[in-house]
């Protein structure tokens, strides 16, 4: 059974721990240091702190403009075969230098080589169909000159002559086909540089459409600095333009000269690309490399000498 508690009795509970609480409080501002005045503690001693020195960065940046840009070689080819078969045979792999007409990779060409025998073949059978055909020519020639031959059969010893002739000539293109298809086989570097990718193995399939690419090969001999500037620039850059360029991560500085600026801003970014050359002879710059670009800024015109007004030199002149 809950007995009830009397009101008053609650009500002197509650004023009594107010009255507590309101003495604790008093007692703790008692404790406290006067906050001035003679007996208040002395203030904390804060730190000399002295402004940062201006960064040489920020100092630059008022003579220098300054992008990023990333170097490209300066021409690619991705190498596939003009006909579709097996990769018998890949000569490179990735960082061999090569030079132009060098054998990259071949197809197997047992096949093909089949085909430019039996187109061999042909052209020789064509060929002694043409003999044949120009010995009765020749022969029935002198007989129809001398009457002894009719035209009707002129007209058809004359035809059989030229049918001879074109089916030569076609041979002769059919066997030109199937040396073109082995030659085909054959894939050659197109110009001097280096093999960035080997993409296919001895024993794969390579087809020539879709275009399977086997080899990649790069002319990093001379690469292209490739940036993208505000378009605020174009007062500062035109072709054959000084650049320089910090590469960070191989910690090499160069200088390259503008090549040509493209025509066109983009809209969205009010920005342009300037491509600048670099000569590559130890192959140390590598594509894709990140390059800090700085371009000086123009040296400021000199101010116009002063000139003196014309009745001012007339003055002098009468003082003198």
């Amino acid at each position: 059974m809950i007995r009830a508690v009397p009101k008053p009795f609650l009500l002197l509970v509650v004023v009594a721990a107010t009255a507590s609480g309101c003495r604790a409080k008093a007692e703790s501002k008692a404790n406290l240091p006067p906050a001035t005045g003679s007996e208040a503690p002395p203030l904390p001693t804060l730190p000399d702190v002295k402004a940062p020195p201006p960064k040489a960065a920020a100092a630059g940046a008022d003579n220098d403009l300054r992008a990023t840009g990333t170097l490209y070689a300066r021409q690619e080819a991705q190498l596939a075969p003009n006909a579709s078969g097996t990769i018998a045979e890949v000569r490179v792999k990735e960082g061999d230098r090569v030079k132009k007409g060098d054998v990259l990779f071949r197809l197997d060409t047992g096949d093909l080589d089949l085909r430019r025998q039996q187109a061999a073949a042909a052209l020789d059978s064509a060929r002694v169909q043409l003999r044949a055909a120009k010995v009765e020519y020749d022969r029935s020639r002198t007989l129809f000159d001398q009457k002894a031959l009719n035209r009707a059969q002129w007209d058809q010893i004359e035809a059989r002559h030229d049918t001879a002739a074109a089916a030569v000539r076609q041979a002769t293109v059919s066997l030109n086909m199937a040396q073109k298809a082995l030659s085909d086989a054959t894939v050659r570097s197109p110009f001097d540089g280096v093999v960035t990718a080997k993409l296919k193995s001895v024993g794969e399939m390579a087809t020539m459409m879709p275009p399977t690419v086997v080899v990649t090969v790069q002319d990093q001999l001379v690469v292209e600095l490739r940036v993208r500037v505000p378009e605020r620039w174009l007062t500062q850059v035109r072709p054959g333009s000084v650049l320089h360029v910090r590469f960070d991560a191989i910690g090499v500085d160069r200088e390259a000269k503008v090549a040509r600026i493209n025509p066109t801003v983009d809209a969205r970014t009010r920005t342009i690309e300037v491509i600048a050359e670099l000569d590559n002879p130890d192959l140390q710059l590598k594509p894709g490399l990140l390059a800090q670009v700085d371009l000086p800024r123009a040296a400021a015109p000199a101010p116009p000498a002063p000139t003196t007004p014309p009745g001012a030199q007339a003055n002098e002149r009468g003082e003198k």
